[in-house]
C-alpha cells in the first residue's frame, strides 16, 4: 500500500496584481527520499514556499501538513507544527558563536528566552545543542564567531538551526547557491544525511545537485506544474527541455 502523502498541496493560488504566481498548483509529497522543486526563475517556486510556511496568504485552494489543515496560519504557528525553512540569503546571528546560535534559537523554540524564565527551563538545552554539533560535524567552528564562518560552514549551521526545534519537515530554498563545489558537497552530504530523519523539500537551480539529491522532482513554469517524476523521467522529458532549459542537453550526472 503506497504511503499517504505529508503534505498535500490542493488547487493552491496567489496573485498579484494581474501576474498569477502560483495558479491552481497540485502536489503530494510523500514519505522517502527527497523532494525538489524546479524551474526557471519567475515559476511561483518560492512564492510556493511562501504559502506553505504562511509568509503569504493564498486567494484559494488549501494545504495540509500530515492531515492538518495549514492554510493561511500564521508563520509561527505553521512553525510550531513542524514546519522548519531555511532561506536563499541566510539567516544566522553574526556577531555569536556558532554553538550560541544553536542555543538561542532551541531557547526560542522553547520560549524559554523571556527575563523571568526559571532556570529549570534551560535543562537539557545544552546537550540539545551538543547533538546537533555532533550530528553535523560542528565542533571545530562550535565557539567561533558565526560572521566569521565560510559560507558553507553558515549553511551547516542554518541547518541545525531548523534541526534543533526537531521539525518533522525542513524546506530548502537553494541551500547550496554561491558555494564552492567542496562546501556543495559537505552540504549536499548533510542534506543527505538530515532527509533519514525528517522530511525535505529542496528548491534548487544547480541541476547537478538535483540529480543528486533528490528521488522526485516537480518541475514548475509560468506558475503551474509542468511536470514531475523521477530525475530519470525528468531528465527525458522533451517538454521539461525546452521549457526550462530551452534545448535538449539535460544530463543526469
Amino acid at each position: 500500500m503506497s504511503a499517504a502523502p505529508y503534505l498535500e498541496i490542493n488547487n493552491i493560488t496567489k496573485a498579484f496584481g494581474g501576474l498569477l504566481a502560483v495558479n491552481d498548483v497540485s502536489l503530494r509529497f510523500k514519505p522517502g527520499g527527497i523532494n525538489a522543486i524546479i524551474g526557471p526563475n519567475g515559476a511561483g517556486k518560492t512564492t510556493l514556499f511562501n504559502l506553505i510556511t504562511g509568509f503569504i496568504q493564498s486567494d484559494s485552494g488549501s494545504i495540509k501538513f500530515e492531515g492538518q489543515e495549514i492554510t493561511n496560519l500564521k508563520p509561527f504557528e505553521i512553525s510550531r507544527i513542524g514546519i522548519k525553512r531555511t532561506l536563499q540569503i541566510k539567516s544566522i546571528f553574526l556577531f555569536i558563536t556558532t554553538y550560541d546560535n544553536l542555543w538561542v534559537t532551541a531557547n526560542a523554540h522553547t520560549k524559554n528566552l523571556h527575563p523571568f524564565a526559571d532556570a529549570s527551563a534551560f535543562t537539557g538545552i545544552d546537550d540539545r545543542v551538543a547533538a546537533i554539533i555532533e550530528k553535523l560535524n560542528l565542533g571545530r567552528i562550535a565557539h567561533l564567531q558565526a560572521g566569521s564562518l565560510s559560507y558553507g560552514d553558515v549553511a551547516v549551521l542554518e541547518i541545525g538551526m531548523a534541526m534543533i526545534a526537531e521539525p518533522k519537515l525542513i524546506l530548502f530554498d537553494e541551500p547550496v547557491c554561491g558555494m564552492s563545489p567542496a562546501e556543495t558537497e559537505k552540504v549536499v552530504e548533510r542534506i543527505i544525511e538530515l532527509s533519514k530523519d525528517v522530511h525535505v523539500v529542496i528548491i534548487e537551480h544547480d541541476m547537478e545537485v538535483v540529480f543528486k539529491m533528490a528521488d522526485h522532482i516537480t518541475v514548475m513554469a509560468f506558475g503551474k506544474v509542468f511536470a514531475a517524476g523521477t530525475p530519470e523521467e525528468i531528465a527525458s522529458n522533451a517538454g521539461v527541455k525546452e521549457i526550462y532549459f530551452g534545448s535538449d542537453e539535460l544530463e543526469l550526472s
